[in-house]
């Protein structure tokens, strides 16, 4: 039986620029940064992001490992932020 985890965080939306490798929007339940490994791209910083992918009407296409634009991370709440 699996434990309670609470309810699951709303997917975010990505845009194309925003993130890398990929096309279009992109819908993801963050589940993880990578905030000590910043690396730079393009003359910017950008973070590791584990998540799920999900589709425009909510289901899980499956577990997505992204590069996202540091700045568009900037409203995730997080206590392990450097």
């Amino acid at each position: 039986m699996d434990r309670n985890r609470g309810p699951e965080r709303p997917a975010l939306q990505f845009d194309e620029e925003d993130y890398c490798f990929g096309s279009g929007p992109l819908l993801l339940r963050v589940e993880r940064v990578l905030w000590d490994s910043p690396v730079e791209y393009h003359g910017e910083l950008w973070y590791e992001v584990d998540g799920v992918e999900v589709s425009s009407v909510g289901q899980h296409v499956g577990r997505r490992r992204v590069l996202i634009r540091a700045q568009r991370l900037a409203m995730l709440p997080s206590n392990r932020r450097p």
